[in-house]
C-alpha cells in the first residue's frame, strides 16, 4: 500500500495574484471589456501599452495599430497573458480601474474607512485591514457591481502592498463570489 502525502491546502495567507494572472481568471469577456475601454477612452494610455509591447516582441507599433481593434485586443491580450508582461497588465487594470471605475473604488475605500480623495486615489494605505471592515467593504462592492468586477478590484488592490493585508485575504477567503482563481 502506497502512502499518499495530504494535498497541501491553500492558506489565507497566500500571496496575492499577480496581473498577468488577473486578467486570465476574470475570462475573455470582461478582459475584452477592459481593453476595449482604454482603446476608446484612454488612447494615449492604449498607445503606450502598444508601443511597450511591440518594442519587446521587435515590432513597429504601427505594425499593431494598423490591424482591426479587434486583432490589437486579441495581439494585446495575447502579448499580457505572458508572465514577462505582467507589469504592462498592471498598468492596464490600474488605468481601468482609476478611470472608469472610480465610484468602485471609493464604494470600498469608505466601507473599510481608508481617506481617500474623492476619486479612488490614498495618500497613505493603512498597514493593517481588519477582516470585519475587510468584510464590510466586500459586501458593499457585491452588492452595487458584478462579483468579477469587485474581486479584480479586491485583488488589484491586494497588489498595492508586498503580500497584501492579512485581514483582506482571510475576508476574500470567506466570501466565495469575490475569488478569483489563477
Amino acid at each position: 500500500m502506497i502512502a499518499r502525502r495530504p494535498q497541501p491546502q491553500p492558506s489565507a495567507a497566500q500571496a496575492p495574484m499577480k496581473a498577468q494572472q488577473l486578467l486570465q481568471a476574470i475570462g475573455p469577456e470582461l478582459s475584452q471589456q477592459i481593453v476595449q475601454y482604454v482603446q476608446t477612452d484612454e488612447r494615449p494610455a492604449y498607445r503606450a501599452l502598444i508601443q511597450n509591447l511591440a518594442q519587446q516582441r521587435r515590432l513597429r507599433p504601427q505594425f499593431i495599430l494598423e490591424k482591426s481593434r479587434p486583432k490589437q485586443a486579441e495581439w494585446l491580450l495575447a502579448q499580457l497573458n505572458l508572465k514577462v508582461n505582467d507589469p504592462i497588465a498592471e498598468q492596464l487594470l490600474q488605468i481601468w480601474l482609476l478611470k472608469s471605475q472610480g465610484a468602485m473604488l471609493t464604494t470600498f475605500l469608505d466601507a473599510v474607512g481608508i481617506p481617500h480623495d474623492g476619486k479612488g486615489q490614498v495618500e497613505d494605505l493603512p498597514e493593517e485591514i481588519a477582516e470585519d471592515k475587510a468584510g464590510a467593504g466586500i459586501e458593499a462592492l457585491l452588492a452595487a457591481y458584478p462579483p468579477k468586477q469587485a474581486a479584480l478590484y479586491l485583488h488589484m488592490f491586494q497588489l498595492q502592498k508586498p503580500d497584501g493585508w492579512e485581514g483582506l485575504t482571510k475576508a476574500i477567503a470567506a466570501r466565495p463570489d469575490a475569488q478569483l482563481q489563477a
